[in-house]
C-alpha cells in the first residue's frame, strides 16, 4: 500500500537541525532491551546532528552525565502531587525556552500513549512516531501464571498497539518480523502508510579481534528476564546443554559452566535447581545471577563467554542476540527471534548456521540445539572466527548512522 502524500513531506529539519523528543521509561536498561534500543537510537540521532531530548519519569546524575556526553539532554517529567509517574509524563515537559520538537517518539504501549498526549495537547505541529517493539499475540501465551485470560490480555494489548500505530504520523517497526506483521495489520486502515523498518545498528563497538577466553570452565551465557522462563526457552537451553555435554563423551574436555544472568530476586537457588534437573545427570556447573543494568558487568560477561544462547520461543527482535553479535561472541539464535532473517541474509555465514529452529517438538529441538552447542565447544577457535565474520557482514549492511538518518527522514 502506498503512503498518502500528506504523510511524506520528507525530512523534518528544513534548513536547521531536527528537534526530537523521545519519551522513555528510563535511560539505563533496568527493565530490559527497550531502554537499550532507545538509548542507542537517541545517541545515534544526536550524532546525526539532531537536537535530542529524552523525557523520563526520573534521571540520576550519572544518567544525565552519560547522556550529555553523547549530546542528549535528559528531562524529568513534572510530577503530579499524589499522582503516578505516568500521569507526570503527560504534563508539559520542562523544555528549554523556544525548544519545540519536530518529531515525538513513543515506544509501544509503554510510552506510546504519553507521546500521543504530548503531541495532541502541546505540540500539534510535531510528527509522532510510534516505535513498535513487541507482538502481544505471540508473547502472552507463554505467561500462563497470570490471573487473567491470556487470549483476552493478548487481544487487549494488540488492540492498544494498533490504535497507537494507526493514529501516528508513521509507525516504526523494530526488525523485519514486526515489520511484516504490522504491514498486514495496518493495511486495513485506509490512509495509514506502511510502517517503516528500523534495524538497530551492528556497528556499536570497534572490531577488536576475539579469541576463545582462556581458563576453565568454559562459560556459556544465557541472559534476559528469566521470570519469563518459557518465553526465553530456558528449558530448551538446559536440556540442550545436557545433551551437548553427553555428546562430547568421556574424553578429557574442559568443564562447562552455564552463567544465567537474569534470575528474579530471591529465586536464584530455585532457578539453579530447576536447570540442573532439566539438564540431567551430567557434569555441568550452573551459576545464576540476578538481573542487572550495569553495562560494565554485562560487557565483561559477554567477553568471558565462549557461547551465548538465545533459545526464545517468541522474541520480536532479540536484543540479547544483537549485543552478543556486536561483542563478537559466538551465538546460537532461535529462528523465532526477529533478527534471525537479518542473520540469514548475510550469505557467507548462512551455511554455518547461527540460527537454530525452535518448534513445538521439544525433543527434536533439544537434539538439534545439543548438536550445535557441542560443535561450538569442540572447536571454539573456529566459532570465534565465524562470529567475527558475522558481525562484520551485518555491520556492513546495518549501522546506527543509517537507522538515525532513516528516522530523521520520516
Amino acid at each position: 500500500m502506498n503512503a498518502p502524500t500528506t504523510h511524506c513531506a520528507g525530512p523534518t529539519h528544513q534548513g536547521r537541525s531536527a528537534s526530537v523528543l523521545m519519551v522513555a521509561q528510563e535511560w539505563n536498561s533496568g527493565n530490559g532491551g527497550l531502554a537499550t534500543l532507545n538509548r542507542s537510537l537517541c545517541v545515534a540521532l544526536a550524532a546525526a546532528g539532531a537536537s535530542v531530548v529524552c523525557l523520563m519519569p526520573s534521571a540520576s546524575p550519572d544518567e544525565r552525565a552519560h547522556a550529555a556526553a553523547h549530546g542528549v539532554v535528559l528531562v524529568e517529567a513534572r510530577s503530579v502531587l499524589g499522582g503516578l509517574p505516568r500521569q507526570a509524563m503527560v504534563r508539559m515537559p520542562p523544555l528549554a525556552p523556544g525548544w519545540v520538537p519536530d518529531l515525538i517518539g513513543g515506544h509501544s504501549r509503554f510510552t506510546g500513549p504519553e507521546a500521543m498526549c504530548l503531541a495532541e495537547d502541546f505540540f500539534p505541529s510535531a510528527k509522532r512516531l510510534q516505535f513498535v517493539h513487541i507482538a502481544p499475540d505471540e508473547m502472552e501465551w507463554y505467561r500462563p501464571d497470570r490471573a487473567d485470560d491470556a487470549g483476552v490480555r493478548a487481544e487487549d494489548r494488540t488492540r492498544l498497539e494498533l490504535a497507537l500505530a494507526a493514529g501516528a504520523y508513521r509507525t516504526v517497526a523494530v526488525g523485519p518480523r514486526l515489520h511484516g506483521l504490522l504491514r498486514r495489520e495496518l493495511s486495513v486502515h485506509p490512509g495509514v502508510p506502511e510502517p517503516a523498518l528500523l534495524v538497530p545498528g551492528f556497528d556499536s563497538e570497534p572490531f577488536r579481534p576475539r579469541t576463545p577466553p582462556p581458563g576453565e570452565p568454559v562459560q556459556i551465557l544465557l541472559m534476559g528476564r528469566l521470570e519469563d522462563f518459557d518465553i526465553k526457552g530456558v528449558d530448551i537451553a538446559a536440556r540442550a546443554l545436557g545433551r551437548a555435554v553427553s555428546l562430547r563423551g568421556g574424553a578429557r574436555r574442559p568443564e562447562v559452566e552455564l552463567l544465567v544472568r537474569g534470575a528474579p530476586p530471591g529465586e536464584s537457588a530455585a532457578l539453579r535447581d530447576r536447570i540442573l534437573d532439566l539438564a540431567g545427570d551430567i557434569d555441568l556447573r550452573v551459576t545464576p545471577r540476578c538481573f542487572t543494568t550495569d553495562r560494565v558487568t554485562l560487557d565483561q560477561e559477554l567477553t568471558r563467554a565462549s557461547l551465548a544462547l538465545v533459545t526464545s520461543r517468541a522474541e520480536a527482535f532479540g536484543l540479547v542476540a544483537h549485543e552478543a553479535i556486536v561483542a563478537g561472541t559466538p551465538v546460537l539464535i532461535s529462528d523465532r527471534c526477529g533478527l534471525s532473517p537479518l542473520v540469514e541474509k548475510v550469505g557467507s555465514v548462512q551455511a554455518v548456521g547461527p540460527v537454530v529452529p525452535v518448534t513445538r517438538r521439544l525433543d527434536e529441538d533439544v537434539e538439534r540445539w545439543g548438536y550445535r552447542i557441542a560443535a561450538v565447544l569442540d572447536d571454539r577457535a573456529a566459532a570465534f572466527r565465524r562470529a567475527d565474520e558475522l558481525r562484520r557482514a551485518l555491520a556492513a549492511r546495518w549501522t546506527w548512522k543509517d537507522a538515525a538518518e532513516q528516522v530523521l527522514g520520516l
